[in-house]
């Protein structure tokens, strides 16, 4: 007879899970399924960037537009997480994450239809309403691991799982969207996107067990499990007026009203998010329990991941316009990336599992952020591409596998269980909204470099330099937060370390 994959409490142990045990089988298939969204969130932002190009030739579209092609996939990303993530604690997760693959499936297809449409724009607001599916399914899929397993081996792993998908599915991705576009047509990218999607909500409708006791499915009329609809409006649209300022400047200039006054009007909005989230009772952002912990992790997390957003797009723009290599060649350039990415996956549970802090690992992760800017920065145009670009593609995994789980982990210690969905969106919301302004913030520094008489070259050097200094900030804000640790502060894993072992003395 096949027994369950966990420790029973018949031999006084815990389970591994939070739910009933499951078999081998069935978590296989749903660690599988969830490492497979990580995956399909970075093939759907390779698809923007690698046949850039080839698909700004298809419309017409103008070098500075080219930008909105990954920045309005990720801008939508991170901006509704939140929201989503709260739609998830109200109505289900696993709901929710069959929606958002149905959703991601829609406008790929239609995304992949733009082609015939000869409109650049038209393009741009398929990519955005695509970016939405990652946004429904990335919290989803967190919240989903936080409430099926158990903090232990088992989590981290799974967590680890979780964080490898990304780099396999950017590789991957990309090889695929660089061999449809050069020897067919971009759009066939978006089209096998959508069929993997469709299937994939189906599978995910198997494979998720339910996890009832977490959930809600009618939002209650007596306050409880209400959506915080003005902290949504005021959210989303000042986090899109902001993202949308800082990439719209490079084209136009900030002396024009359409770069200045979204970011004005930005600002205001977000400043309203914050005063109605202080005061609501069921609010998308819990700020009044959001510690100066929370605010460390989610600063370094912001300027680790805004520094990635410029490191992928400006090292393949490299490859192909100044090195003027192909589609292809430039993806396999980046076949190390997967194998990086497992590496640091299993380095970061291992890590983990020995009981490393892990605000000592976030700020880790901020010296491998700089390091991946700097080896592109400062490589020449005339150079073998194993001394800078392919250890850049070795090191660069390794800053995205050790940090998102790590302020996945720690954030979702600061919450409490029926706010799970809150706590993953509140991080992936900085990590996908983070790369968005990054290219903003580098292309502005690009456009300046070029209004004076700069080459390309010196544009995409000025721009990398922006990564170097936002992860450096990380890295800076990251150890200061180590130092506030070791002086005295309370760790949120020792706290939460120290709980469970109250809870076993008292069994």
């Amino acid at each position: 007879m096949h027994s369950p994959p966990t420790s029973n409490r018949n031999d006084g142990q815990e389970s591994d899970f939070l739910i009933p045990p499951i078999s081998l089988t069935r978590e296989i298939i749903l660690v599988f399924v969830i490492f497979l969204t990580n995956f399909m969130v970075q093939v759907g932002n390779i698809q923007g960037i690698l046949p850039d190009y080839a698909i700004a030739a298809s419309f017409g579209a103008d070098p500075t537009d080219i930008a909105w092609f990954p920045a309005s996939y990720s801008l939508t990303s991170g901006t509704f997480m939140l929201a989503a993530g709260r739609l998830g604690d109200i109505y289900g997760h696993k709901k929710l994450y069959v929606v958002g693959w149905l959703w991601f499936a829609l406008w790929s297809l239609l995304a992949g239809l733009s082609v015939y449409s000869r409109s650049a724009i038209f393009f741009d607001i398929c990519r955005a309403m695509q970016g939405i599916g990652p946004a429904i399914l990335v919290p989803a899929s967190l919240a989903i691991l936080g409430s099926v397993y158990r903090d232990g081996h088992r989590k981290n792993l799974a967590f680890a799982l979780y964080a490898a998908g990304a780099p396999v599915g950017f590789t991957v991705g990309g090889v695929f969207a660089a061999l449809l576009a050069q020897l067919a047509e971009w759009s066939w990218s978006y089209y096998s996107t959508a069929i993997v999607c469709a299937g994939l909500a189906g599978l995910a409708s198997f494979a998720i067990p339910p996890i009832c006791d977490k959930e809600t499915t009618i939002p209650s009329s007596e306050g409880k499990n209400q959506f915080d609809y003005w902290g949504a409006f005021t959210g989303i649209s000042g986090l899109i007026l902001f993202n949308f300022a800082w990439n719209r400047a490079p084209a136009v200039g900030w002396q024009k009203a359409q770069a200045i006054a979204p970011l004005i009007l930005g600002i205001i909005l977000i400043g309203l998010f914050f005063s109605i989230e202080k005061k609501v009772s069921q609010p998308l952002l819990p700020i009044n329990k959001l510690s100066k912990d929370a605010i460390f992790v989610l600063l370094v997390v912001g300027v680790g991941w805004s520094s990635f957003g410029i490191f992928i797009y400006y090292s393949v723009n490299f490859i192909t316009q100044l090195r003027q290599c192909s589609l292809l060649s430039t993806a396999a350039q980046y076949v190390p990336v997967p194998f990086s990415g497992l590496a640091a996956s299993l380095l970061t549970s291992f890590l983990l599992g020995r009981g490393v802090p892990t605000s000592y690992l976030l700020a880790l992760s901020m010296f491998f952020f700089c390091g991946m800017n700097v080896l592109i920065a400062i490589m020449p145009v005339e150079q073998s591409y194993w001394r800078n670009m392919f250890w850049a593609n070795v090191v660069a995994p390794f800053g995205m596998d050790i940090s998102f789980p790590a302020a996945t982990i720690l954030i979702s210690g600061m919450v409490e269980a029926g706010e799970q969905g809150i706590a993953a969106s509140l991080v992936a919301t900085v990590v996908y909204y983070s790369q968005s302004v990054g290219l903003g913030f580098a292309g502005t520094a690009e456009a300046y470099i070029g209004k004076y008489g700069g080459s390309t070259l010196e544009g995409y050097r000025a721009a990398l330099y922006v990564g170097i200094g936002l992860s450096g900030v990380g890295i800076l804000v990251g150890m200061g937060y180590v130092f506030y640790d070791s002086m005295g502060g309370k760790r949120i894993e020792e706290k939460r370390t120290s709980d469970t072992e109250l809870a076993e003395e008292s069994v």
